[in-house]
């Protein structure tokens, strides 16, 4: 289903292209210059814009059943593309050939187009459409601890599984916690007589040759076969199967660069910290003539906090607060906070403080793009209250990040808030790219300078 409204916004923004220069290149000002350039000015931001509709989650079930939450992510995927095209044609020089009218007008098209089309998605997957329709059809073979425990797991995820059976040719015994439909040859039966996506062996690997010949006897089916060996693999991601010399095993993390990426991501962060410093000197130094100005006190803050490999690093940032805490206990700014300084409350909520991480970046501690450093303390009480939290550390920090861009910044006075700045941060680490990187510093002056819990 996610596929199929992709595909549409696709078409539907590439045709805009050719709707807007029509209506208003041939229709108000009489032109009749050539479709081409237009539909291929088209293609390419509807390829932008969905591929930052697909990593901002708009393609997801549960999104897609409520137009609720989707507005904001159109817009930002929308003006993503737009902004692209724009530096595109500004280093092509070409973008004398486009008419601004006919850009402010395709927008325009595309966000009212895109828009209706996931009403009308929301209102036939969320009402019209039979819950059956989505779900995924999953046998079990095993009737044990590892099968009950799955088959529990699965009622409490948010995705439509249905479970058609549980199969297991042994089901005797204090060992069996569930009723069985039968053994692996009803399996087979009912996988050929009635729609089964997938099929799940639920066994413990010290059944290897019985787990063998499951599979050798499963792939008649067309389904998927998985294998869930342990309840501990219901809490751990397999990031697939690794072949050594004919030994398989289960991949359960990755090195988050590996091979030439942490050469790129050097490039990357050391030739735009370097351009960027020299674009924000003037800038930079009228900050800090307003702070001297403002309050006493220096004009920079540095503060301990983690780097890469829980390595404590010194960020740089402009000072913002009367005082400079860097103690075992750091109260967060709040709404209102005296702490807070007038120049200050305007550098906060833009972002500007942390224009000098770019020194921390070019010396190599911090990255333009990466999970966003805490304070010590900060680190000590969440490490303890978030399974995982301890994880962003596998990369360097970053001035920027996914969970900033997201809208996850400024104050975190709940649990709650930080567990989704974690899963960002973790969401980055486990699929970055040169390309990831590249759209978020493309987000950031949209979505990530400004925040309404930014004090």
């Amino acid at each position: 289903m996610g596929d199929t409204v992709a595909a549409v916004d696709l078409v539907l923004i590439a045709l805009a292209a050719l709707f807007a220069k029509w209506l208003y290149i041939d229709g108000r000002l009489g032109g009749h210059s050539a479709n081409e350039p237009y539909l291929a000015a088209g293609v390419l931001a509807a390829v932008v814009a969905v591929a930052t509709f697909r990593s901002r989650g708009l393609y997801r079930l549960s999104t897609l059943r409520r137009l609720r939450g989707q507005t904001l992510r159109i817009l930002g995927g929308l003006g993503v593309a737009a902004v692209i095209l724009l530096t595109a044609g500004y280093l092509l020089k070409i973008s004398a050939d486009f008419s601004r009218g006919w850009m402010i007008i395709w927008f325009m098209l595309n966000v009212t187009l895109v828009a209706l089309h996931h009403g009308v998605a929301a209102h036939f997957i969320g009402s019209r459409a039979p819950d059956r329709f989505f779900q995924k059809s999953i046998a079990i073979y095993g009737s044990g601890d590892i099968a009950s425990g799955l088959i529990e797991h699965l009622r409490m995820m948010n995705e439509h599984h249905h479970v058609v059976g549980v199969f297991d040719d042994a089901a005797q015994g204090p060992a069996a916690r569930l009723a069985v439909s039968g053994g692996v040859g009803e399996l087979i039966e009912h996988g050929k007589s009635a729609h089964i996506d997938e099929v799940i062996i639920a066994l413990p690997l010290g059944e290897e040759r019985r787990i063998s010949d499951l599979f050798m006897q499963l792939s008649v089916l067309p389904v998927d076969i998985r294998l869930c060996p342990a309840l501990a693999t219901l809490r751990m991601r397999s990031l697939g199967i690794v072949n050594y010399d004919g030994v398989s095993m289960i991949e359960l993390a990755r090195r988050p660069l590996d091979g030439w990426a942490p050469i790129i991501k050097l490039v990357e962060d050391r030739l735009l910290s370097g351009l960027g410093l020299v674009a924000v000197a003037p800038l930079m130094l009228l900050i800090a003539i307003a702070i001297k100005l403002d309050s006493k006190g220096p004009v920079f803050f540095r503060q301990r906090r983690h780097g890469f490999n829980h390595t404590i690093i010194r960020v740089m940032k402009f000072r913002t607060m009367h005082v400079a805490e860097d103690g075992p206990e750091i109260r967060q700014a709040v709404k209102g906070d005296p702490r807070v300084t007038r120049v200050g409350r305007f550098l906060r909520r833009t972002s500007l403080d942390e224009l000098p991480q770019l020194f921390n970046v070019l010396m190599g501690e911090m990255s333009l793009v990466g999970p966003r450093p805490h304070a010590l303390a900060h680190n000590e009480y969440y490490e303890v209250l978030l399974e995982q939290y301890a994880n962003r550390h596998k990369m360097k920090p970053g001035i920027t990040g996914w969970a900033q861009v997201n809208g996850h910044r400024g104050e975190t006075d709940t649990p709650e808030k930080m567990r989704k700045r974690v899963e960002c941060d973790l969401y980055y680490i486990e699929n970055w790219s040169l390309w990831l990187d590249i759209k978020i510093l493309l987000m950031t002056p949209f979505f990530g300078f400004t925040g309404r819990n930014a004090y």
